[in-house]
């Protein structure tokens, strides 16, 4: 099996059938059930519910992916992940009878913010791939500033002799960072897309 698809390889393994598309399902419930369980797990649901819920919603989600029409919005996992939850949450109104349907906007609200969470993660993932490919020097240093210390803090976490050596450093790295990105480019829309997401 393929050790890794991308998602635009997923959606063309899935329009050509036979075996590419049960390939790249073998690698996408692979790859993907870990988080969808970790959803589900956290409204008190059960890995069996998640497989359930995968199970039932794969043909339609692989139908939608290979409609002509498609756009992908986000990565193919998260909007997985959501088609997975929302079937689970349908699954849970009819097996438990609810009468009182939760409002769609407030479904919907949820959903979205599921997905913000998944893409949070998505984004972590990438931002710290990309930065080990700078140094761990600098990925510390940027990591610090990212997450709001101040010069005199980012100072004295890295041993520096001053704020002013900080700053310095932090621009060397930055500019470090910003060449990585434009010779990637790829990366720099993942990441610009997750962040918009």
């Amino acid at each position: 099996m393929k050790q890794s698809y991308n998602d635009q390889e997923i959606i063309e393994a899935f329009r050509q059938g036979g075996l590419a598309r049960e390939k790249a399902w073998e690698y996408a419930f692979k790859a993907w059930r870990d988080r969808i369980y970790g959803v589900i797990i956290g409204k008190n649901g059960t890995r069996e519910e998640a497989k359930d819920a995968m199970q039932d919603i794969a043909m339609a989600f692989e139908r939608r992916v290979k409609s002509p029409d498609f756009v992908l919005q986000h990565q193919l996992s998260t909007y997985f992940i959501s088609c997975v939850y929302r079937q689970w949450i349908r699954r849970r109104k009819a097996s438990t009878q609810e009468t009182t349907e939760l409002e769609d906007r407030h479904l919907a609200g949820f959903v979205d913010s599921v997905e913000a969470s998944i893409a949070q993660r998505d984004l972590a993932t990438i931002l710290d791939e990309s930065l080990s490919a700078i140094g761990d020097r600098c990925k510390a240093i940027l990591r610090l500033f990212m997450n709001g210390f101040s010069m005199k803090e980012i100072a004295a976490q890295m041993g520096f002799n001053g704020e002013q050596v900080a700053k310095n450093e932090k621009s060397k790295c930055q500019g470090k960072y910003e060449n990585y990105l434009r010779e990637h480019p790829g990366i720099l829309e993942h990441i610009q897309l997750l962040r918009n997401g």
